[in-house]
């Protein structure tokens, strides 16, 4: 079978984890070509993953003929090149979030109706979170009762970023990050989220919230408290899965991704995981979506129901209407 031929649009950090992780099925696909408004940021990429270079990526595609596309671009900028990619039948990785709006959103799963479309939501593929899943699943846990997560960092660039910019990025940290929250709070569950109540701040002279908390709960009943930030000092990405006879915890940042305790344990037992990271198997499901055909995990249904809560909990806190 002849490689997968893959083009990036968008060059700045997140682009480099597509790449890398393209890069690690060499033997499936071959990067043809990088695009990005600022071309040294493109050429930067090329020079070490290979592929041609374009500042227009529109030009890309019909010079290239890629099979597939990861689009890395802010969140302003996705949908035309979306909209490209799907009128020449091209496979499409697109970035998280969505897009900056619900019907956005709609807009892109709309144009990609019957390609392959994949949000990279990329912890379903994280493998300490597909463990604690099969916990669930088994029964180990019990009932779900509650969700805790907390993704936190001390953003450095916040004021001189389009992540900060809201015309650009469509908000602040709530559709930036809590997005992934939201994801995972529905892959745990196995269920949508049914109500939203978020509460926002920011401490920063910047014009989007810099912190989030949202409240959920499942049509399931369970309860999720979900929470980031871009102010504290301290970096932190945990989840907390509370369960009626067991608790399980993922620790992003401890050398056993996953611990947990049932009821009747007298400690904890660590599960510590050698599989290759999540952004290298969201592009092995990526391309092998393309290769046989089946529907990508995280599909535009995925992208669709996680906008809505985003919406839902902006207008929770005053922010759209």
């Amino acid at each position: 079978m002849a490689k997968i031929r893959v083009a990036v649009i968008g060059a700045g950090g997140i682009a480099g984890a597509h790449l890398r992780a393209y890069a690690a099925h060499a033997e499936r696909c071959e990067i043809v070509g990088i695009a990005d408004v600022l071309e040294p940021a493109a050429r930067d990429k090329a020079g070490t993953y290979g592929g041609a270079v374009f500042s227009d990526g529109v030009t890309m595609l019909d010079a290239l003929k890629p099979d597939a596309l990861s689009i890395c671009t802010p969140p302003k900028h996705r949908l035309p090149y979306i909209e490209a990619a799907a009128t020449r039948g091209i496979a499409v990785l697109c970035e998280k979030p969505p897009a900056r709006t619900l019907a956005e959103t709609q807009a892109i799963v709309d144009a990609m109706r019957g390609g392959v479309l994949q949000f990279a939501f990329c912890h379903r593929f994280h493998r300490p979170l597909q463990a604690a899943q099969d916990l669930i699943r088994g029964g180990q846990l019990g009932e779900l009762v509650q969700i805790e997560n907390r993704f936190a960092f001390r953003f450095s660039r916040a004021g001189v970023s389009w992540f900060t910019d809201a015309e650009i990025a469509g908000g602040g940290i709530l559709i930036d990050t809590l997005v992934h929250s939201i994801d995972i709070f529905r892959a745990l569950t196995g269920n949508e989220i049914e109500r939203a109540r978020a509460a926002l701040s920011s401490m920063l002279p910047i014009e989007v919230e810099d912190s989030a908390s949202l409240l959920v709960q499942s049509e399931g009943g369970v309860i999720g408290s979900l929470n980031c930030s871009w102010v504290t000092p301290v970096a932190e990405a945990i989840v907390r899965i509370h369960g009626s006879e067991g608790q399980a915890v993922i620790d992003y940042n401890a050398e056993a991704g996953l611990r947990y305790r049932l009821a009747d344990d007298e400690d904890w037992t660590m599960r510590r995981f050698d599989a290759p990271d999540r952004f290298v198997a969201q592009a092995d499901h990526f391309l092998r979506c393309i290769e046989t055909g089946q529907q990508p995990l995280v599909s535009g249904a995925d992208g669709l129901a996680v906008m809505r809560v985003i919406e839902s909990a902006y207008e929770s806190a005053g922010m759209r209407s």
